[in-house]
């Protein structure tokens, strides 16, 4: 797999001002109850109710700094019948189904999600990793966004058949790329962008990760969802592959907002000397007798390796008109000046780019 993350171990992130994150980014508010245990407010562990018993697979824990999250595989069932279920946490809704206790027949997921019509650039998480099995199964921190409603009634059971359950929004409908739903999806929703790490490593201190936020169009989205998850989940639908212990802690998660060009666009042809990091002028060649330049950028580009083991594609996103401007120079002669403002205004960046002939 392709590793597209950066880990620090201990960093100073140092930025604008703070806006367009997601709810409860530092987990602190425990204000709900399930089976005892407090649970946050804004996110959603995968619990389990099933045939009147209850199991709790997302814990308050000291954190980094406060509180943290904590999910873990466990065992779950009764009388003889029991399963590994994954743990994890989400700001959608995890769901489990099993008909009556015919465990061939259980599945699960996560459906829905916030709203919300934000295009962040990197996702960083300061996680911890422990457990019995970390070699053996990956752990997830996953972010994805979406337009439409998806809806699909069919999706893969313990023993690879599909089992009926109708729902929306759910995860495997969105990411078609990467988790797509084997059974196919009835009404697909339209996926904008991914950040998706997943590794099999310990942690036993409190490490950063930053996960690459990639885009599949340009379009804002209306929907994000976020998963934090301790082990092969969301991977392996059926719940195989899972060790009983193996756990995650999660805290001060951030979105960051870039306004960093990933590829410039000049007259139709990618520019491929480009430096996105530099402000210094930059000399761009083109052809002899042209005089005109058109310019366009494009942001979130790259691969993630999907479930398969295959490649999927991320082409990234234009840049619009309320993150860059362009101030248009003279062929041989003034440099144009391009202006990128991250879509939070917590940043920006100058370009200065000459054209010769």
């Amino acid at each position: 797999m392709k590793k597209l993350f950066l880990i620090v171990s201990a960093a100073v992130w140092c930025r604008g001002a703070m806006a367009q994150q997601l709810p409860d980014s530092h987990f602190e508010n425990w204000s709900k109850i399930y089976n005892g245990d407090a649970q946050l407010a804004d996110w959603n562990g995968s619990n389990v109710t099933q045939v009147g018993l209850k199991f709790t697979f997302m814990y308050q824990k000291p954190g980094r700094t406060g509180y943290s999250a904590y999910v873990a595989d466990r065992e779950i069932g009764a009388i003889g019948i029991t399963a590994t279920g994954p743990g994890y946490m989400s700001l959608g809704q995890p769901w489990q189904y099993m008909k009556g206790l015919t465990i061939k027949s259980a599945t699960a997921g996560t459906e829905g999600g916030i709203p919300w019509t934000h295009r962040p650039d990197t996702m960083v998480v300061w996680v911890k990793r422990v457990g019995p099995a970390t070699d053996k199964e990956d752990f997830h921190l996953l972010y994805y966004s979406w337009t439409g409603t998806a809806k699909s009634t069919r999706y893969k059971n313990k023993v690879g058949k599909p089992t009926t359950t109708e729902r929306v929004n759910e995860e495997s409908d969105i990411r078609l790329a990467t988790d797509g739903n084997e059974f196919g999806s009835d009404q697909p929703g339209k996926q904008v962008a991914e950040g998706w790490y997943r590794a099999r490593a310990k942690y036993n201190n409190w490490t950063q990760i930053k996960v690459p936020i990639l885009y599949q169009s340009d379009n804002k989205p209306t929907m994000c969802n976020v998963i934090f998850s301790a082990g092969n989940y969301p991977a392996f639908r059926a719940n195989d592959g899972l060790y009983d212990g193996n756990g995650l802690y999660v805290d001060d998660l951030e979105l960051i907002y870039s306004s960093r060009i990933d590829r410039l666009v000049a007259n139709g042809k990618v520019w491929k000397e480009f430096k996105p990091d530099s402000e210094k002028e930059q000399v761009c060649k083109l052809a002899e007798g042209q005089t005109d330049v058109t310019i366009s950028a494009l942001r979130g580009i790259g691969t993630l390796t999907n479930i398969k083991g295959e490649k999927a594609r991320f082409n990234g996103r234009k840049l619009d008109s309320q993150e860059m401007t362009v101030t248009a120079g003279q062929v041989n002669g003034k440099p144009w000046i391009i202006t990128v403002k991250a879509e939070d205004g917590s940043s920006t960046h100058t370009y200065k780019i000459k054209f010769v002939n």
